[in-house]
């Protein structure tokens, strides 16, 4: 719904409509190509300037929230003790990774009042846990399917996951729900 303005709706011009439509379709998993194809513009920089102009920092705004929904994840799994345990070919390394990241990052008292000091934490504990809808990525360049000889080898594509052949693959409770469902909606197909 589209809020009153000043007791009123207001004036939505196509340009307007265009333009919203493309920013949230930015802002999901491979979104800037399916925009670009949608959109039929020649570039994904055009599309990205449709969303949000590139020069204004609209792709660091999208790795910056996908930064922080991975940080509430990791938070959320490591200090959560009743949590299910991840299952699938690197469960048991995934587990032993978020116990890592849970004893460095304990409150210890203090508030972090430096940028710096969280950026460090991250950088030199970073678990390589990627959550998805249908698998948790634990990545390990090594073993990546997803991993190409030019891409970076920093984290993996998530776009070219392969999870039923790849060995960086866990399962959370949430992945075998989103799995179950997803199979019963081809099922009914």
């Amino acid at each position: 719904m589209i809020p009153e303005d000043n007791g009123r709706l207001p004036h939505l011009t196509p340009r307007q409509f265009r333009r919203t439509v493309a920013w949230f379709i930015a802002r999901r998993p491979g979104g800037s190509i399916a925009g670009a194809l949608q959109y039929r513009h020649q570039r994904i920089q055009m599309f990205e300037g449709c969303a949000g102009t590139s020069e204004s920092g609209f792709r660091d705004e999208v790795e910056a929230e996908e930064a922080f929904a991975r940080g509430q994840f990791l938070a959320e799994m490591g200090a959560d003790d009743d949590r299910p345990a991840l299952t699938g070919p690197v469960g048991a390394e995934a587990e032993a990774r978020l116990a890592e990241l849970a004893r460095h990052t304990v409150f210890d008292g203090q508030v972090v009042t430096d940028e710096a000091r969280p950026r460090r934490i991250v950088a030199r504990h970073d678990t390589h846990l990627y959550p998805g809808t249908f698998v948790t990525c634990i990545y390990s360049p090594d073993r990546a399917l997803c991993r190409t000889p030019v891409g970076p080898a920093g984290q993996p594509v998530l776009a070219d996951c392969q999870p039923l052949a790849c060995r960086n693959t866990a399962l959370t409770s949430a992945n075998r729900e989103a799995l179950a469902a997803h199979l019963a909606q081809l099922d009914g197909m």
